[in-house]
């Protein structure tokens, strides 16, 4: 309860939960804080952990994201959560949360990741690793040799960053922050909001500001700015110094503004899922963004909302395109079902897709063939010469693997795709075809580094002021419970 919960581990010395749990029985004798941090909470972590050993060691592929966070005592924490298809499920358990003393460069975080990937037993099957773009993310992984997949999430929300530059914009995210800032630090003027808000009936809805650290908050802002537009104007005019509000032309560049970055959360949204596969999205969302932005321009009236349309396409060529020439985002797609080769924009891009998926097979299955080879003794050849003029007709056909990859590949992208409600693992589990050897190797990498950034968002609920002397290793011991008791909690 206190880990899944984020108690403090004093829990059992407050008085109104000692009176709670002596109401609903009187016998039972609430362990103290000794017991529960020397012998209760590390067995149950060492319970789960044996849990995760097992299911690790069945794993043949996985994949890993992990992300740095300075904690309110000032400490750099590194999080590391791993992903893999566990009873038909992909699953994204936490590894560990560390500390990590010294310079936050490639080469620590490197040494680092390798530590906690050799004790998971995991360094030779993990696939790629998921971060932010930070620089020294991507060198930490190129010293590891395992491919570095940049987070699809942190690229979308430096896209809508850009057109944040244009003028028109960044004025008017400036007066909206303003009025936000005004009611969030004004009692008096909080009060008079709330009062239209009753006597108008609306919804009392509070104000949201915008984070430049939290994605898409300037999307949200704008659209509850636009949802409150009557009662924020009444609130306004009635308030002594106000900041001033929003005019009707503004309005309107807002109300496109949201039509434009709509797309953009919704993506965000989808990508940032641990439970279902994410990087087979990456090219289909793309494209789909794409074609919301087509169907917005003609909505748009303004010259401003042209130019921040104009930015927000330079923007997603410059940073989401070059996904689409990514081997590991390509064959995720195509070995996706529910895509295959409809998840690409044009032809060229479906013929290439195809081809890389042949290449990539064709490699599977002479490594396969090779360490087969390898385990098998060379067979003798006999003496003499044969009489039999015809003994090479027995002589079995000896195929390729570039021969069985075109014609496995063939075949799966030959049959139609799978509803997008559908699974695509279980549609993978009752495929009797060595592809899908490589469609679950691809499959389990995530898109974005989201999970290990959930992980700092409950890191942050338990190290609080009042909890900010907790020892490293209880902080990871009651993450780790809380993260993967769901998926091996009996």
């Amino acid at each position: 309860m206190i880990a899944v919960d984020m108690e403090p581990l004093r829990k059992g010395e407050h008085e109104g939960f000692r009176d709670f749990v002596n109401a609903l029985d009187s016998r039972y004798e609430i362990p103290d804080t000794t017991i529960l941090k020397k012998k209760l909470l590390p067995e149950y972590y060492e319970n789960v952990k044996q849990k995760l050993v097992i299911a690790l060691s069945k794993a043949e592929h996985v994949s890993v994201t992990t992300d740095l966070w300075t904690s309110i005592a000032n400490e750099g924490i590194l999080s590391v959560t791993c992903h893999f298809f566990h009873n038909e499920k992909l699953i994204a358990p936490l590894l560990e949360v560390v500390k990590m003393e010294g310079s936050h460069n490639a080469e620590n975080i490197a040494s680092m990741l390798d530590a906690t990937l050799s004790k998971w037993d995991i360094r030779s099957k993990c696939e790629a690793i998921t971060t932010d773009n930070a620089q020294t993310m991507i060198n930490a992984a190129a010293k590891l040799h395992i491919r570095h997949i940049p987070c699809f999430a942190h690229t979308l929300n430096l896209t809508v960053s850009d057109s944040f530059a244009v003028t028109c914009l960044d004025q008017i995210l400036k007066k909206c922050k303003s009025i936000v800032t005004f009611f969030k630090m004004s009692t008096l003027a909080s009060d008079k909001l709330r009062a239209i808000q009753r006597e108008l009936n609306k919804p009392e809805l509070k104000v949201i500001q915008e984070v430049p650290t939290r994605w898409n908050s300037a999307y949200h802002m704008l659209q509850r700015i636009v949802t409150m537009k009557t009662e924020l104007t009444l609130a306004l005019n009635e308030c002594n110094r106000a900041p001033p509000g929003v005019n009707a032309d503004e309005y309107l560049i807002i109300q496109e503004t949201i039509q434009i970055l709509e797309p953009f959360d919704l993506a965000t949204t989808k990508i940032s899922g641990e439970s279902y596969i994410t990087l087979s999205l990456i090219i289909p969302l793309i494209r789909g963004i794409k074609t919301k932005l087509v169907e917005v321009e003609s909505q748009i009236v303004t010259e401003s909302g042209n130019k921040i349309l104009l930015c927000m396409k330079g923007s997603v060529d410059k940073r989401l395109s070059p996904y689409e020439s990514r081997t590991p985002v390509v064959l995720a797609t195509i070995l996706d079902p529910r895509f295959k080769k409809k998840g690409f924009k044009t032809s060229d891009d479906e013929k290439r897709a195809g081809q890389w998926l042949e290449k990539a097979y064709a490699s599977h299955l002479t490594k396969e063939r090779l360490a087969v080879e390898e385990t098998q003794p060379t067979p003798s050849t006999s003496s003499g010469t044969s009489n039999d003029l015809l003994g090479f007709l027995d002589v079995p056909d000896v195929s390729t693997p570039l021969s069985n990859s075109l014609v496995d590949v063939r075949q799966y992208l030959e049959k139609p795709v799978i509803d997008r409600k559908e699974c695509p693992i279980t549609y993978w589990k009752y495929t009797n075809n060595k592809l899908k050897e490589l469609a679950m190797l691809y499959l389990c990498i995530p898109a974005s580094s989201v999970p290990s950034e959930r992980i700092f968002s409950k890191a942050g609920q338990i190290l609080t002021e009042r909890r900010n002397r907790l020892k490293e290793k209880r902080l990871n011991e009651l993450l780790f419970i809380k993260q993967n008791s769901c998926y091996f909690n009996d």
